[in-house]
């Protein structure tokens, strides 16, 4: 596997692109040329083969595109509905990879919170089966691994402390309620993912729409494609937008600050945070706090019912993907990554192989959000331009290393054009 790029990309280094209109007005950009679509690369392969390239997508966001992919190849494998515990198994997975997103931040903001949360994510990916950094715990129709009674014990033991680790960063991100200049004026739809009853669930079944915090629509995985188009197809910065408002009028936005603007947590500590950061500046950082918050709350009652399921006799079995044979047609698979919601879809031929492929990111689906951060930062004084520049991308939070660098430290080169 291999991608070829006619310029080296520093992954420290980032370029704001600021043009201005004829009443001299900026406009700011986030160029994301250093971010080939790789869609094309999974065209020709096996669906297991392009499963194995999903794993290796993003060095940054592995788990998030292994299990997207899986989801999507789920709908083609005809193993369908998946068993609970394997369900739970691929739950426990995702959860621990957005902690272990989001601990690399909150070790700057309060290291012991940060290494008590990386801690317990290493614990969480242990558990699900997956403790390198490449995941292999999904496989079409179910999984692969089934965890160990005393991991789960072992990770049960540690939660308390990780809750109120996360609880800590909440207030903290709460009480401070930093925001990037016009944070709050983002004038899009809020797109996440919801569970059967409604609520915000990073690995959720549905898809909702909201605009100021109120439901406009919603929405299966395999109608995404139907509702969410590309004003540029194939390119880097596609330029999404909800099909049926357009592409003037349906930018959206997606990650931690669309999960709180679509529905009220299902967890009493996190939910109580989230009345709060909606009744505050509702920045990033803390949207980010009480995601983990939530997830964490979640993983209390997951290992329990998963230890349950495990200790009884009708967990299912684990699936050989050698075995699973795959019909000709279409499937989607979406999850809520640290970063917002990841879009997976597949076209398998007659033959087996990849026919089509789209992968549609969060930092594909946020950069028209950015662009509007960065372009209401570029309106300042020179004097705040460069703060405001750094906080707008901490905020759309590219997928890039540069959005976690240090205050001053991201390597941000302006073009004027």
């Amino acid at each position: 596997m291999k991608i070829n790029l006619d310029e080296i990309i520093d992954p420290m280094e980032g370029r704001i692109v600021v043009t201005h209109d004829s009443s001299g007005h900026p406009h700011a950009r986030f160029d994301l040329q250093g971010l080939p679509r790789v869609d094309g690369m999974l065209v020709g392969k096996t669906a297991l083969e392009a499963l194995k390239m999903t794993e290796h997508l993003c060095g940054i966001c592995p788990v998030a595109h292994h299990l997207a992919g899986t989801r999507a190849l789920d709908a083609l494998s005809g193993l369908t509905p998946l068993t609970p515990a394997a369900q739970l198994i691929r739950r426990l997975l995702h959860y621990g990879s957005i902690v272990e997103a989001h601990s690399l931040r909150f070790l700057m903001q309060d290291r012991d919170a940060g290494v008590a949360l990386k801690r317990i994510s290493k614990k969480m990916l242990v558990a699900a089966g997956s403790p390198g950094h490449f995941p292999a715990t999904a496989v079409p129709g179910g999984v692969s691994v089934w965890p160990a009674t005393p991991t789960l014990c072992d990770l049960s033991a540690d939660l308390a402390t990780a809750r109120d680790a996360a609880e800590r960063l909440c207030d903290a991100a709460l009480a401070s309620s930093p925001e990037a200049a016009g944070a709050g004026d983002f004038t899009g739809a809020d797109v996440a993912l919801i569970d059967d009853n409604g609520a915000p669930d990073v690995f959720g079944t549905r898809v909702r729409v909201a605009r100021n915090t109120s439901a406009v629509d919603e929405f299966e995985f395999s109608q995404w494609n139907d509702r969410i188009t590309e004003e540029i197809p194939g390119s880097p910065a596609p330029r999404p937008y909800l099909r049926a408002e357009g592409p003037e009028n349906g930018c959206y936005r997606v990650g931690p600050v669309a999960q709180l603007s679509v529905g009220t947590l299902s967890t009493p500590r996190a939910a109580t945070a989230q009345a709060r950061w909606l009744a505050g500046g509702r920045g990033a950082a803390g949207a980010r706090a009480i995601i983990t918050l939530h997830v964490l709350e979640r993983t209390e009652a997951l290992t329990q019912q998963l230890t349950q399921l495990l200790e009884g006799a009708d967990h299912g079995e684990l699936v050989d993907p050698a075995t699973v044979r795959f019909t000709a047609g279409s499937g989607t698979g979406l999850v809520d990554g640290p970063r917002g919601i990841l879009a997976h879809t597949y076209t398998i031929g007659a033959d087996g192989t990849i026919a089509q492929a789209r992968i549609l990111t969060p930092t594909a689906q946020n950069e028209p959000w950015l662009a509007q951060l960065l372009t209401q930062a570029s309106a300042l004084d020179q004097a705040r331009q460069a703060e405001a520049w750094e906080q707008s991308i901490r905020e759309a939070d590219p997928c890039l290393p540069i959005s976690s660098a240090p205050a001053g430290q991201m390597g941000l080169k302006v073009e004027n054009v």
